[in-house]
């Protein structure tokens, strides 16, 4: 493999650019090449499109080699430049869940939602939205492969980050592209006894027996590798797995909104001592403070819901 800080080639002709979300090393997008033919996996932001073009020019590949985009699921650091990139491939098609589409397709709501979170910092965060015409959404039921080539992405729905939440099965490198499912696991959480992930539990669709289930799913290939979208391929561990499992079921327990946020920072730094010294995991810890406010969200969400 070869590397630079924003682009990295991996074996079984697997890339994986940075998208430029809020800083480096936050989230990724892969490339997926069989010959001549392309898979884009992720698609980062508006604003990030120019250096994410310079990026796969970089690594000597054109937009019209790209048969395909595919998000994960339709939250906007995963989804949010669907449409530029279906307008900059003109042999590609959108490869998406039942359910993401037709935010895809129209994201007005999907738009109007992230501008009520995030204010004013929405348009230098994703910029302008386009829609993706509807004659080149594919809708990708479980199971449904992508061809790229002559290699198979093979789709699994995998619930319990969001409701339309899929991830990719590449046999050829024996590995997944897994969006949020199988957490967030940046650079800095990659270096301990085994790599070390952080549930995903961003409002509003927290359902913690579905994350379970998904993990293991995911676990069930016994794979090889793991690509989250946060951030760059690790190798599968089970104690991974189990970690992130342990993390969800705790999650779960949680019964009190007032000390939902103090809950979790006890519960990642439980689980990042089973892998890490207790001062790196400290520092950790302390780098994970805005996800662990976003977790702590959806957290709460899913608990005003049950009482109501």
């Amino acid at each position: 493999m070869t590397q630079t800080m924003d682009t990295q080639r991996y074996t079984d002709h697997i890339f994986c650019i940075d998208t430029d979300y809020v800083s480096p090393g936050i989230a990724c997008a892969y490339i997926v090449q069989d010959g001549e033919e392309c898979a884009l996996i992720e698609t980062g932001t508006g604003p990030a499109l120019s250096a994410m073009k310079g990026r796969i020019s970089d690594l000597g590949l054109s937009l019209e080699q790209f048969s395909a985009v595919i998000p994960t699921h339709a939250h906007l650091d995963h989804a949010g430049a669907a449409g530029h990139w279906i307008e900059a491939m003109p042999n590609a098609k959108l490869y998406c869940h039942p359910k993401a589409a037709r935010h895809l397709i129209d994201p007005s709501r999907l738009e109007a939602s992230a501008r009520g979170v995030y204010g004013e910092a929405f348009d230098a965060l994703y910029g302008q939205l386009i829609p993706v015409p509807e004659n080149r959404v594919v809708i990708l039921e479980d199971h449904d492969s992508v061809e790229v080539g002559q290699r198979g992405l093979t789709a699994y729905h995998t619930r319990g980050h969001a409701d339309h939440h899929l991830c990719l099965w590449d046999e050829q490198s024996r590995g997944w592209f897994t969006g949020d499912s199988f957490g967030i696991c940046y650079p800095c959480m990659q270096t301990g006894d085994w790599p070390f992930a952080l549930p995903a539990t961003t409002p509003t669709q927290f359902l913690p027996s579905y994350y379970q289930e998904s993990i293991d799913i995911i676990a069930a290939k016994k794979p090889q590798w793991i690509y989250p979208t946060h951030y760059g391929r690790i190798p599968f561990d089970v104690r991974t797995a189990q970690s992130l499992k342990q993390q969800i079921g705790a999650y779960a327990n949680i019964s009190d909104i007032e000390h939902a946020a103090a809950e979790l920072q006890n519960i990642t730094l439980h689980n990042l001592t089973q892998t890490f010294s207790g001062p790196e995991a400290t520092m950790i810890l302390d780098s994970l403070s805005q996800d662990l406010a976003l977790n702590a969200q959806g957290v709460m969400h899913r608990l005003q819901n049950r009482t109501r």
